[in-house]
């Protein structure tokens, strides 16, 4: 078998090219058929990711708001995206079209790091049955611990300043390490090697590229895991829960 050599592998290279082109507009005509707002005009495939700064968001969407309004679009990779800011729109997008609004787009890295259906609860889940379900239930169960009540905020500043307290008396090795990986994480899936996964889920097949991408994912997912298992371990249901997670295993086992 003879090895292609450089000029054989011009054809190939410019039907290559030629062919995320053609899969580039599809995506964009999408954009264009669906009338989005006003917004910086993507570069093809990588969309408008490297016209932001992912690692400071919010400065990125003050300066596009600044020149697009407040309702504009971007695109990042092959993901249409629309911002909302001011009151007047949030008002609008909440309130008249709360339901056109309320769902929330599948996330390729939370699926590979097993956020799957059936474990995304609240926050993760999408607008359906499931999720009004269990939004039901945790407001039910936050009103027993006294959501909505006056002297719920009595509460919560003295906890506040319990913590405070506690946290600059001694330093909990678990702690630090826990608020370490919890800003690791954040900073983690707001770069742009996971918005690229997102864009491209198939990248999350390559041996070991998410694994290194999202290790502050994975350590956070793993602390929590612990939490929950010494949460579950020492569990009793015959007295009152003593948190969500009391109540939330309580209502799994009827």
């Amino acid at each position: 078998m003879e090895l292609l050599t450089g000029t054989d592998l011009w054809p190939v290279a410019i039907f290559t090219v030629i062919f995320i082109l053609l899969v580039d507009l599809t995506h964009q005509r999408q954009r264009w058929t669906s009338r989005y707002p006003p917004g910086p005009v993507p570069w093809p495939v990588l969309g408008n990711l490297l016209q932001v700064d992912l690692g400071n968001m919010p400065y990125s969407l003050y300066k596009l708001q600044n020149r697009y309004g407040d309702v504009f679009s971007l695109q990042m990779a092959w993901k249409p995206m629309v911002v909302i800011n001011g009151l007047k729109a949030m008002k609008e997008m909440l309130l008249t079209c709360g339901e056109d609004t309320a769902d929330r787009p599948p996330v390729p890295i939370f699926e590979y790091l097993g956020v799957k259906p059936g474990s995304q609860g609240v926050v993760l889940a999408p607008y359906g049955p499931e999720w009004r379900e269990q939004r039901r239930f945790s407001v039910s169960t936050l009103r027993n611990f006294g959501l909505g009540k006056k002297s719920l905020e009595d509460w919560v500043t003295k906890e506040a300043n319990h913590l405070c307290d506690a946290f600059t008396a001694q330093a909990d090795p678990f702690l630090i390490r826990m608020l370490k990986v919890l800003e690791q994480s954040l900073t983690e899936v707001s770069g742009l090697i996971p918005e690229v996964l997102n864009a491209f889920p198939i990248l999350l097949r390559i041996p070991r590229l998410a694994d290194k991408a999202l290790q502050g994912q994975k350590s956070f997912i793993a602390i929590l895991d612990n939490l929950l298992t010494e949460n579950r371990t020492t569990w009793d249901p015959v007295q009152a829960p003593r948190n969500l997670t009391d109540a939330f295993l309580a209502e799994i086992e009827k």
